[in-house]
C-alpha cells in the first residue's frame, strides 16, 4: 500500500474528479444488495441496501470505484460482471443526463461456498464445531466474508493491473 503520512491509502480508491456521472443500480438477485462506494482513504462506505428487483439511482464520478455485498451474509456480488465497477462518462437526451443501468449479479459460487453460505445461514456460529465436518470447514465456517480482507485482496489486485498499463 502506498503511504501519505502516516496514513495508509489503498491503490484501489477514489480519486478527486470534476467529471459526474449517473447510474441506476439494478439488483438483478434475490439477495439484498449492499453497494460500497471505496472513499479517497481507500475505505468503504455504504449506501442505501437495494431490495431484489430493486434499484439505486446514483450521481457518482468516472474514478469512484464501487463494489456490492449481499446485505445479510456478506458475501461478494458482482456489478456489470465483475468484482469492482468504476463508472463511465455521462450520457444525455434532450431530457439532460441519463442514468445509465448496470446489473448487480450473482456470481457463480463454487459447491463449497454455497455449502458455507447455507451453514451460515441456518447454523449459529457457536455450533460449527458440532457439526460433523473436517476441521479445515469448521475454519472456513469461521472465516465469514470481511469486506475489509476483500477490499485488500483487490486493491493488490488492482494494483498489479495499474502496474501493468
Amino acid at each position: 500500500m502506498a503511504h501519505t503520512g502516516e496514513q495508509p491509502v489503498s491503490p484501489l480508491r477514489s480519486l478527486h474528479s470534476d467529471e459526474a456521472t449517473f447510474v441506476k443500480f439494478v439488483n438483478r438477485t434475490l439477495r439484498t444488495a449492499r453497494p460500497w462506494w471505496i472513499n479517497f482513504e481507500g475505505v468503504p462506505q455504504n449506501y442505501d441496501d437495494i431490495p431484489p428487483g430493486g434499484a439505486l439511482h446514483m450521481c457518482t464520478y468516472r474514478t469512484h470505484p464501487w463494489v456490492f455485498r449481499d446485505a445479510d451474509t456478506g458475501d461478494k456480488l458482482l456489478i456489470k460482471n465483475g468484482e469492482i465497477f468504476f463508472p463511465t462518462s455521462t450520457q444525455y437526451d434532450e431530457d439532460g443526463p441519463i442514468y445509465i443501468p448496470v446489473h448487480v449479479t450473482v456470481p457463480v459460487y463454487s459447491l463449497k461456498n454455497c455449502c458455507l453460505q447455507c451453514i451460515r445461514k441456518h447454523v449459529k456460529s457457536e455450533d460449527y464445531t458440532k457439526l460433523e465436518l473436517p476441521k479445515s470447514l469448521h475454519t472456513d465456517l469461521k472465516n465469514s466474508p470481511d469486506l475489509l480482507r476483500s477490499i485488500g485482496k483487490l486493491s493488490r489486485r488492482y494494483r498489479i493491473l495499474v502496474q501493468e498499463d
